[in-house]
Formats: structure tokens, sequence, C-alpha cells
């Protein structure tokens, strides 16, 4: 039987669920016509009844098929796009604050910084007024390519959700974002 996350007293009793027995319960989520989403290997694996690494086998093949859309369109890998996303959404930012908003360690960030700039992309100064940061900003051209960027991960994100209605979506954020306030307490030592 697949591990399931501690349960209360009251989610431990008789489920009232309609059609609920307990060989569904902590079960990974049913499979679209009782077959695979696709030729995915490990699909059936063990690792995969546990919920963190069934997100992080899907979060994976997501960051593949956009690594590989973006290098191919824009010759940007994702640490750039995340950067580019994150300057993208103000006039400048520090590079702590593009690591904070990319979700990128500050080397990682600083690398895709230097990337960027080598592209024409970023400009990076260093400024007085807020400490030694470096600040950086979009040159006019970071500027056409995160708005067209902006524009193919809208695209590829209504493909991704076009089998939701508008209420799941908001359900899945809501999901998402509570098993990410779970984050610390899972990673936190027993």
């Amino acid at each position: 039987m697949a591990p399931t996350r501690p349960r209360s007293a009251a989610q431990r009793a008789p489920s009232r669920r309609k059609g609920a027995n307990a060989s569904q319960r902590g079960a990974p989520p049913p499979r679209i016509g009782g077959r695979p989403p696709g030729a995915v290997a490990g699909s059936e694996a063990e690792a995969n009844r546990y919920i963190a690494a069934y997100i992080m086998g899907v979060a994976n093949r997501l960051a593949n098929g956009a690594s590989s859309y973006y290098r191919a369109h824009f010759d940007l890998g994702m640490t750039e796009w995340r950067a580019l996303m994150a300057i993208g959404t103000s006039t400048h930012r520090i590079v702590r604050e593009v690591a904070e908003m990319a979700d990128l360690d500050y080397a990682a960030a600083s690398k895709s910084l230097k990337v960027l700039q080598q592209r024409g992309l970023v400009a990076v100064e260093q400024t007085q007024s807020r400490g030694r940061a470096a600040i950086a900003s979009l040159t006019p051209e970071g500027l056409d390519v995160w708005r067209r960027m902006r524009s193919a991960a809208r695209a590829r994100q209504r493909r991704l959700l076009a089998a939701f209605t508008p209420e799941e979506i908001d359900t899945l954020w809501s999901l998402l974002k509570r098993v990410e306030a779970q984050v610390p307490a899972m990673n936190a030592e027993p």
C-alpha cells in the first residue's frame, strides 16, 4: 500500500465520499482512460506513489519541455528565462531580488544575468544608493524578448491548463500553494 501523509482522527474516520474505498484513498491520481497520459518511462514506478516524487517528476517533464522550447526559440535556458521574467516585472532589480523572484540561488542568478548581459538583453550597473548592489534592468532589446517570452509562456500555460475549468485552475493553484507552504515542515529534521 502506498504511504500517505499522517491524517487527523477526523480524516481517519470512514470516508463518506460516494464511491471512495480504502484502495482509492492515498492513491496516485487516476489515469485518463485507465492508461498513462503518454509514453512516460517510470510512470508506474514505486517512487511516483509519493506525492513529492510525483510532483518532481511532472515538474521535470515540464521543465525539459520548456527548456527545449526556449532554447529553440530564444536561445536561452530556463535559468535565464526565469531571471529575465523576474527583471521584466520592474524597471530594475538588484541581483538578490532577481534570485528570490526567479527562485534561483544567488550564484545561478548572477551567472544568468551575465549571460543576459552578454546577449545585450540586460544592463547591469553597480550602485552606491542600495549598498554596493548590482542593479539589473532590461535593455530595449531585452524588453522586446521579455514580451515575446511572456507571450510564449502564457500560450504554453493555456495549453497545459486547457483541460481544466476556471474553478479547477483556482483549486489547483490553491493546493499547490498549500503544498509549497508545507515544504519546510517536510524538510525539517524528524
